[in-house]
């Protein structure tokens, strides 16, 4: 074997992950939302966000079917375009993924036959579907795994026709909501196209929400008593960076460290016990990805 072959080797070893309980936890509690969503809001009022579970419901108003078995006959068909034409790109967690998130819809069909909508306001029922299902997705996706269905139809579009990913999501969920229209009337249509929009919204906000975390730089003469409760007490690391006061002209040492929002309180009051006229600055930081944080891939 060459040096090349074993490079390709080690990074496809590094690429490789398997996930531990709290991420497989997550992603159950995830598509457990999602399909609560679709089962318990959107299917009895014919309402849909778009993706392969709007499919499925528009179908099932032709189709003599019940929403999960349809669910999982879209995705199947969506996947097959998938292999068809991008490749294998969307992987085997998608997959796996999506078919028990259809599955969990078809048994929520078996043990909730029928269910009634839970209002007679459509948009307070688009509203907390459209909630609950974001966060469900938000999570699933923060695990480095989707929920498939128009997610591939936008890759498609993005493979062939050059279209941003975000956009071939949102015009493939507004042409789902479209045929929802033609199928359920111009008012299903109008609070479908408001539910694309909501979920969108609540997805992005969700995946901030998990990974946001406190940059910090701080400023203070006990630098290795702050150091020693970063490293020791907070198990994070820190870097020490040496600068040269403005004022002062006096070399010194800033200590550069990112914590978790929970930590940062713990940080932010041991800081100002052992050195009160410390000077901290901190910032929000989207994500952090690298050891004891977030995984690349």
């Amino acid at each position: 074997m060459n040096i090349t072959n074993e490079v390709q080797n080690l990074n496809k070893d590094k690429i490789k992950h398997k996930y531990n309980w709290k991420e497989i936890a997550l992603i159950i509690i995830g598509i457990t939302l999602v399909a609560s969503a679709i089962h318990f809001f959107l299917v009895p009022s014919n309402l849909t966000s778009g993706g392969a579970s709007g499919i499925a419901i528009v179908l099932s108003h032709y189709i003599p079917l019940g929403v999960g078995p349809l669910f999982i006959l879209v995705n199947i068909i969506l996947f097959i375009m998938g292999f068809i034409f991008i490749g294998k790109d969307f992987g085997t967690r998608t997959i796996v993924v999506t078919l028990a998130l259809s599955g969990l819809v078809w048994l929520f069909e078996i043990i909730f036959p029928n269910p009634k909508p839970l209002s007679d306001d459509l948009f307070l029922i688009i509203t907390l579907g459209m909630i609950i299902q974001g966060i469900g997705v938000g999570m699933v996706l923060n695990q480095y795994t989707s929920t498939g269905g128009t997610d591939i139809i936008a890759k498609i579009m993005q493979k062939y026709l050059g279209l941003d990913l975000g956009i071939g999501c949102v015009i493939a969920d507004l042409v789902v909501s479209i045929f929802a229209g033609s199928a359920f009337g111009m008012n299903i249509f109008l609070y479908s196209v408001m539910g694309v929009i909501i979920n969108g919204a609540v997805v992005s906000i969700t995946i901030s929400g998990l990974n946001t975390s406190k940059l910090c730089y701080i400023n203070t003469k006990e630098v290795d008593l702050v150091s020693k409760f970063i490293i020791e007490d907070l198990d994070r690391s820190a870097n020490l960076i040496p600068y040269k006061g403005a004022y002062s002209k006096k070399d010194n040492v800033l200590i550069q460290t990112a914590v978790s929002t929970r930590e940062y309180i713990r940080l932010k009051e041991f800081v100002n016990d052992v050195d009160p006229t410390a000077f901290v600055v901190t910032s929000s930081a989207n994500e952090i990805l690298g050891e004891k944080w977030r995984r690349f891939i």
